[in-house]
């Protein structure tokens, strides 16, 4: 058995943090494919899980482990139960809470307790352990983010907001349009990129691009392939190329066996009301 629940942060933690969830499976053996996604922290309460990326490296997950945004799709599995508290991170989130470069830890995941004062993370990890219920868990991470961002700020929240419309207001965002907009010059936007969303502007554009697409798929909005490309590819095979690039299945493999995970959240995160654009997609 598989479940998810999706809850809000705190008002004063929605432009940072895109979501909470609890996910438990209690299967023998759990494995899905997660596409290209924002970076989180999952907090495992039990059990422990491997993510595999598309190098072949393996990333343990156990304890208290900060998940990287990722460009490509990720193998995710664990053996026995596994239950965790996840926080997706938005990234101004990412800027904020975390503080390292995201590039520095794009596709890849670390502990923690390796960026974050040990002794916090430890803290929170056992407050996580005594927490019973959803609202209590909930609580606990509120006060904890709240406090590390009263701590630190980054003074490019507007870059922030500038890029998050650019990729969610057209299915095809263009990087010329970001560059114009922002007022600085193809390189400076180049590092704000890589450093608030771990990735190039032109690997973000596809990025959305493609995830966008999917989205439209699960949800029902598009029908068929032409549908869901929305004019953005140059044609069905460019569309597919790209779609398996970003998801890791085909158009049509991903609407007869999308990954359990994939589509249960893309379904679940669009009845959450006031969640922003960003998340909607990855």
């Amino acid at each position: 058995m598989i479940a998810i629940r999706y809850f809000q942060p705190a008002p004063a933690l929605r432009a940072h943090v895109s979501s909470y969830y609890w996910f438990e499976s209690s299967l023998p053996a759990f494995a899905d494919l997660m596409r290209a996604e924002l970076g989180q922290i999952r907090l495992v309460a039990a059990g422990a899980a491997v993510n595999e990326y598309g190098d072949g490296r393996l990333c343990s997950g156990h304890g208290a482990v900060l998940q990287g945004p990722t460009s490509a799709p990720v193998h995710y599995r664990a053996n026995g139960r596994l239950a965790l508290f996840g926080i997706g991170l938005l990234p101004r989130g990412w800027a904020e809470l975390v503080g390292v470069p995201a590039g520095e830890l794009a596709d890849t995941a670390v502990d923690l307790a390796g960026v974050w004062p040990a002794a916090s993370v430890a803290r929170l990890l056992e407050a996580m352990a005594n927490a019973g219920d959803d609202a209590r868990r909930c609580a606990l991470v509120d006060a904890v983010l709240g406090q590390r961002l009263a701590d630190a700020r980054d003074g490019n929240a507007w870059f922030t907001r500038l890029a998050d419309a650019w990729l969610t207001d057209s299915a095809n965002p263009d990087v010329d349009q970001l560059v114009g907009a922002s007022g600085m010059s193809a390189r400076s936007v180049e590092r704000l990129c890589q450093r608030l969303y771990g990735a190039p502007p032109k690997l973000l554009a596809r990025k959305y691009r493609a995830l966008g697409a999917a989205v439209r798929l699960a949800t029902g909005e598009a029908q068929g392939w032409a549908d869901a490309a929305a004019d953005a590819f140059y044609d069905q095979a460019h569309f597919i190329r790209e779609f398996r690039a970003f998801t890791g299945l085909t158009p049509a493999r991903f609407l007869a066996e999308a990954a359990p995970v994939t589509r249960l959240t893309i379904l679940r995160r669009r009845q959450m009301p006031g969640l922003p654009r960003l998340a909607l997609i990855a």
